[in-house]
């Protein structure tokens, strides 16, 4: 960053350290900065905190990405928001306008979580592996948080953002509502073999 930084660079380089020092979230695969969507009469989006980065020369994405909902939302929807991401072996473009990142880099521990909250969906056909679409934030949620929204087993109500193999989580829909995603313990749904029988039956019977 030798020489002279243009206004404009300096004002981003500002925006976006005040930004991850607020909101900015850590963990095992890289920054995430979260945005809901509609947001930007309150606070900067998504496609501003991206314009920002472009001009800072930071490589990054903008995803999808979900958070509970409020409980004084009349809606018990989901909360639809972007996130900015940056991946980890790309901090090193952020660290020359942001200093202080260097150490939260090196501080990041081996096991922390990772972007994704992985799930395993029955289906007729066999096991399929899927990735829901939350704020990289989801791991710090509380336990009423995550009940929110639906990361405990319907069954039983264990937290299955905790990592016990015998209780990953497992997409088991009621008969009455296929479309709706409805997660259980792997304890609670025989490891989801019980449904994929099912559906396997269902598949197999003449129209």
């Amino acid at each position: 960053m030798a020489g002279a930084v243009a206004p404009e660079v300096r004002a981003a380089q500002r925006r976006i350290v005040g930004t991850v020092n607020a909101s900015g979230r850590m963990n095992a695969d890289g920054l995430a900065m979260w945005r809901e969507v509609d947001c930007g009469e309150w606070k900067a989006t998504a496609s501003e905190l991206s314009a920002d980065l472009d001009l800072l020369q930071v490589p990054h994405t903008v995803v999808t990405a979900f958070r509970f909902p409020l409980a004084t939302a009349y809606s018990k929807a989901m909360r639809k928001g972007e996130e900015v991401r940056i991946l980890r072996e790309d901090l090193g473009h952020l660290v020359p306008w942001m200093p202080s990142l260097e150490q939260v880099i090196a501080d990041i521990r081996e096991d922390a979580p990772h972007w994704d909250f992985t799930v395993f969906q029955p289906r007729a056909e066999g096991m399929v592996v899927a990735r829901m679409a939350l704020s990289a934030e989801w791991p710090a949620w509380s336990k009423k948080q995550a009940r929110a929204a639906r990361l405990v087993c319907a069954e039983c109500d264990y937290d299955l953002r905790d990592q016990d193999e015998g209780r990953a989580p497992f997409d088991v829909r009621l008969p009455a509502q296929p479309g709706r995603r409805r997660l259980v313990c792997g304890k609670c749904c025989n490891n989801g073999i019980d449904e994929m029988e099912r559906l396997a039956a269902l598949a197999a019977r003449p129209s």
